[in-house]
């Protein structure tokens, strides 16, 4: 439990620091969002992810199904849209923040269940001493990018608020989503080590890929242009 505390809530924080100290204080005199609201989306991804994950134990024979990755990729996106499609949150250039905070509760909750449930689980199997650094260093590896991964399409889910568009910017998140859901499912399909290594690898470059897509070469576009519908503009938008 311990280690997967460490794991998913040091690779939330970790995120959150890095993404998002440029846009508040004292990097900036008035913060791009707030951070009660900030953190309120983040406790709500918590809970969303903590209740993903439980429905996602029942499947635990079934996680290398196609369908059940391609089913669990469109109830992550949905719940984001679902929760952050309210009406004061639409039009505004912070939603895109919201989004994020959202998107990285969601993949903290997923990330210490997956790592306390799969190694308590591989424990009772094979024990102790079956159990090596191998086996860690693969949970601990899947649920970074878990967390990686969710904060950029939430981070997409807002910008569909943001923009009006929420269906149009769901439909790139779950495309994402689908994507990775479908490289992770093939981890546990049985193939060999070597297979298992290429599957981990290839979904750690779509979820990191597309991390870095949207945030260090989308956002301060998306919040400029979001800005400029609201009729606002902002000297001080980082590049």
């Amino acid at each position: 439990m311990i280690f997967a505390a460490i794991i998913g809530f040091g690779a939330a924080l970790g995120l959150i620091y890095i993404v998002l100290r440029k846009y508040t204080y004292p990097a900036v005199e008035q913060p791009f969002f707030s951070d009660p609201a900030f953190f309120k989306l983040f406790t709500l991804g918590l809970i969303a992810g903590t209740a993903v994950f439980v429905g996602y134990t029942f499947f635990q024979k079934s996680w290398a199904s196609i369908v059940i990755a391609v089913l669990f990729a469109l109830v992550f996106e949905l719940v984001k849209l679902v929760i952050l499609n309210l009406k004061r949150f639409h039009g505004k250039s912070d939603t895109v923040f919201y989004g994020f905070g959202l998107g990285v509760g969601v993949g903290c909750a997923f990330a210490f269940g997956f790592v306390f449930y799969a190694s308590s689980w591989a424990i009772e199997l094979l024990g102790t001493e079956g159990t090596d650094i191998t086996m860690w260093i693969l949970f601990g590896f899947i649920a970074i990018q878990t967390v990686i991964l969710h904060s950029a399409t939430g981070m997409t889910i807002g910008e569909g608020i943001a923009r009006r568009r929420p269906f149009e910017f769901l439909f790139q998140a779950l495309i994402i989503g689908v994507a990775y859901q479908l490289l992770i499912s093939q981890i546990w399909a049985g193939h060999s080590e070597m297979m298992m290594y290429a599957f981990l690898v290839l979904s750690f470059l779509v979820a990191f890929g597309y991390f870095y897509h949207i945030v260090y070469r989308k956002l301060p576009n998306v919040i400029r242009d979001v800005l400029r519908e609201e009729g606002k503009s902002r000297k001080d938008i980082p590049r």
